[in-house]
């Protein structure tokens, strides 16, 4: 009963200017801690941003046909290599998003079919995957033999998709969007091929929807587009 006096006495104390101070300090705080933060990631990462821009400023950014180089270069220990960096992050996002995936589905930029694991069995008809390196292909298509529904992956552009109209029910994507050349177009090219009723699920790298966090990105290496916010780090 003493103790429920005490805080019933304070609460008659608490003005809204109090609340409206108290929240305002939150919000320094916060966004200093963001700022903080931004700051001690370019520090840390100083060597590495320095050496990017130098390779940016001397050869510009890389083509199409030299990113496909990499990944096949890459390909034989891709998943080994990006295991531990996307199991806390992207992997997460894919469990949560890609349960949704229904009846026959498309993924565009299929890779070395990283996402067949977040996929629910029951619900997928059948699966297509699409990419534009033989190299990540080969490594998915050894996959193949262990999955419970029938799929198949081909070569196959996705700024130009080799379907017609309408062709799936789910069209799926992973960290994709942000490495094509054109991302509206593969956009356009993916509504095309999904069904009036279907749907379109992607996981891609952007900025924060909570907004001191999403101005704390652009210090920390956001950048904004002509087609929208993408956030590379």
């Amino acid at each position: 009963m003493v103790l429920r006096q005490i805080v019933v006495d304070v609460l008659k104390q608490v003005r809204l200017s109090h609340v409206a101070g108290g929240l305002a300090v939150m919000g320094v705080v916060q966004a200093t801690t963001l700022w903080a933060m931004a700051q001690s990631y370019h520090w840390f990462f100083a060597e590495e941003e320095a050496k990017q821009r130098s390779f940016l400023e001397r050869y510009g950014r890389p083509t199409q046909a030299q990113r496909m180089e990499a990944y096949t270069w890459m390909a034989p220990t891709y998943d080994s290599s990006v295991e531990t960096l996307e199991k806390g992050i992207a992997d997460h996002y894919r469990k949560h998003v890609f349960q949704d995936a229904s009846g026959d589905i498309l993924e565009v930029a299929v890779g070395t079919g990283r996402i067949f694991n977040f996929l629910r069995a029951s619900e997928v008809r059948s699966f297509m995957g699409v990419d534009l390196n033989e190299a990540m292909l080969a490594e998915a298509r050894k996959k193949l033999g262990d999955l419970p529904f029938e799929a198949k992956v081909i070569l196959g552009d996705g700024h130009a998709l080799p379907f017609p109209e309408k062709s799936f029910d789910t069209v799926i994507g992973s960290m994709c969007l942000c490495a094509m050349e054109d991302p509206g177009q593969a956009l356009a090219e993916m509504l095309r091929v999904c069904r009036p009723h279907g749907k379109v699920l992607l996981v891609e790298p952007g900025v924060a929807r909570f907004a001191p966090t999403r101005w704390a990105q652009r210090p920390a290496g956001g950048r904004r587009k002509s087609r929208g916010w993408f956030c590379w780090f």
